[in-house]
């Protein structure tokens, strides 16, 4: 969405200071640690070639990551823009004055206008979807408030419980396959070669679905919640059993090696051991969860999940047009109720449909669904503790810092291995028990640097979603009025004396208002950089707000109250004219009375009724 400045700013701070604090310290801790190989570059390359150009590689690794990690710090340090159209929308917004931002944000909407009016009518709360898959359901039996967490909370949740039961599992069929080992059921061979080739493959598998797990946290963008998926645990104790036999045949059977000759080969030639590499993972694992776990547990503790609404329902018998209900509530009621004057958004505009059944007569429906500007919650609503928070960034740059360590250490493994290889006298003897043992080690690094590497992208990424999430309330309102309408004709001032008249065509209305509005608890989670607020918004919780709606019903009904019906004069120069026009009026009606009296007499005494009357008036007086 576009920066829209105002004067008047909603609140919104930069909620990622201290993890890009400790991103720069990091990122510094880097630089310096690959200048040092860099420096010595020149002095080794004429003596060792081959460790220079491992000094080369990894001081230009370190210094490209500390300047990545310096550069990511300063960016969530910088100023933090915050227009005044963020929030995301629940819904497309079809105001007016907001069709631009809102096209930019259509692909970021979690519901439509006719979820959220499902949400209201139904005293429900589509947010918190149903968990999809065994472990997803097992997490949400033993945390039940998991469920009423924002998307990627619970999707961070999900891939964690997912990992933790892959390696049960995991070491659930190791053991099997140890007992089916050591039982003899696989063959005298097998119990030489299978543990070996087994904690290989175990090491493997945990690592595939460690590094998915990084993989797939932190989108806060994505919506909805994510599939957990894990392999079957039946087919999982099948192969447990089934390839330690299939191992042992194939090597004793089609090869022909015989259990001395494998003791032989793992006594001259010292084989790769997964095992160290299994207790890393298992020394990571712990460390993530304890920098995610504290983090979560807080977060379900200030769950409340609440989907309550107030109601009002009533008929009105008025003097109003239909369409003056819903300018009045859009244009008054609600713009009164704007959060620093931002415009509202309407999700669902009012659109009076009047059915004209005969002349004068009808009937009308129509409806409303507006939501006012978010306004910025208090942090206590959400219960992180910023102890927790800092632990679990903390943690992160720690095991980033021990992540480039084992990758240096890697590199350098390589380098021994291509040095041994050119000093070799066959240039390329991997029977060499010297040569076979720089692999170990380089093996061990590898795996080692890849287990490191995810954790610290599993603690950045979880901890960079406890930072984000920000809650806003605003007031969610929906109105539904439909009724019936006659017109009539009201006239005033019709007197033969009255010099001004009024006709006014009265429309009589029967109106059934419903009206439906609730106070909702809104998450977001914001990002750096210019989407930093522009990410699915979720309704966490709806609450009652009678007062709120007491008020709105009092504004209602006093705009219906006052209306007047009746055309007046209320401009002072038009009283002033028709006063004077009154006066004139006044004065030819008197001449036009005196000159109705004088006509009647002399009609009379032309008729000698006057003389006639005279006459006996005096034959009465003697």
């Amino acid at each position: 969405m576009a920066y829209d400045f105002g004067s008047q700013t909603l609140g919104i701070k930069n909620p990622f200071k201290t993890e890009g604090k400790l991103r720069t310290v990091t990122g510094v801790l880097l630089l310096l640690a690959g200048i040092v190989p860099l420096l010595n570059v020149a002095t080794t390359l004429p003596s060792d070639p081959a460790y220079a150009y491992a000094y080369a590689i990894a001081g230009f690794i370190l210094v490209a990551a500390g300047i990545t990690h310096i550069g990511i710090g300063l960016f969530q340090l910088f100023r933090y823009f915050v227009g005044r159209s963020v929030p995301t929308s629940l819904a497309f917004n079809k105001a007016r004055s907001e069709r631009d931002n809102a096209e930019h944000e259509r692909r970021f909407l979690f519901y439509d206008d006719e979820q959220l009016h499902s949400m209201l009518m139904g005293r429900k709360n589509l947010t918190f979807l149903e968990p999809m898959g065994w472990v997803a359901r097992l997490l949400h039996s033993v945390l039940p408030n998991l469920t009423f967490l924002p998307h990627p909370i619970r999707n961070l949740a999900q891939e964690i419980g997912n990992l933790v039961a892959n390696l049960i599992t995991a070491l659930l069929c190791l053991a099997i396959v140890f007992f089916v080992v050591t039982t003899g059921l696989a063959g005298e061979v097998a119990k030489e070669v299978a543990i070996p080739i087994l904690s290989i493959l175990l090491l493997v598998y945990l690592l595939v679905g460690w590094q998915r797990t990084a993989k797939h946290i932190n989108n806060p963008g994505k919506k909805g919640v994510t599939k957990t998926k894990n392999a079957s645990i039946a087919t999982l104790i099948s192969l447990s059993i089934l390839v330690p036999v299939i191992v042992g045949y194939v090597v004793q059977k089609i090869f022909g090696i015989s259990v001395q000759q494998v003791q032989d080969f793992s006594e001259s030639v010292p084989l790769f051991s997964a095992w160290p590499n299994i207790l890393l993972l298992l020394v990571a694992i712990a460390l993530v969860l304890a920098g995610i776990l504290p983090n979560l547990f807080t977060r379900l503790s200030k769950v409340t999940p609440k989907t309550d609404v107030s109601e009002y329902r009533d008929n009105f018998q008025e003097n109003v047009h239909p369409n003056e209900i819903f300018i009045n509530i859009e244009n008054i009621v609600l713009a009164n109720r704007r959060y620093k004057e931002i415009p509202n958004r309407v999700y669902r505009e009012f659109d009076p449909r009047l059915n004209e059944q005969a002349e004068g007569k009808g009937s009308f429906n129509g409806e409303l669904l507006i939501e006012t500007q978010p306004e910025l919650a208090d942090e206590s609503q959400i219960g992180y503790k910023n102890i927790f928070r800092v632990i679990c960034s903390a943690l992160a740059q720690l095991v980033v810092l021990i992540a480039f360590s084992l990758l240096y250490m890697l590199i350098m493994d390589i380098a021994d291995i291509v040095k041994a290889a050119l000093n070799s006298e066959d240039g390329a003897s991997v029977a060499n028990a010297s040569l076979v043992a720089l692999h170990n080690s380089a093996l061990f690094s590898l795996f080692a640097w890849l287990t490191f590497k995810a954790a610290g992208s599993i603690l950045n990424n979880g901890a960079h979603l406890f930072w984000g999430e920000i809650h806003f309330n605003s007031l969610l309102m929906y109105l539904k009025s439909e009724g019936t309408y006659t017109e009539s004709k009201v006239s005033t001032g019709m007197s033969i004396h009255d010099s001004t008249r009024s006709e006014n065509v009265v429309v009589r209305s029967s109106i059934t208002p419903w009206i439906i509005t609730s106070r909702i608890d809104s998450s977001i989670f914001a990002t750096s950089g210019t989407a930093n607020l522009e990410s699915p918004r979720l309704i966490m919780g709806m609450s009652k707000n009678d007062e709120e709606m007491s008020q709105i019903v009092k504004e209602i009904k006093g705009f219906l109250r006052d209306r007047e019906s009746i055309a007046s004069i209320t401009s002072e120069s038009d009283l002033k004219n028709a006063s004077n026009i009154h006066q004139v009026n006044q004065q030819t009606r008197a001449f036009v009375e005196n000159d109705q009296k004088r006509l009647s007499k002399e009609d009379e005494e032309a008729a000698g009724f006057l003389r006639n009357n005279e006459a006996s008036d005096e034959k009465k007086s003697e």
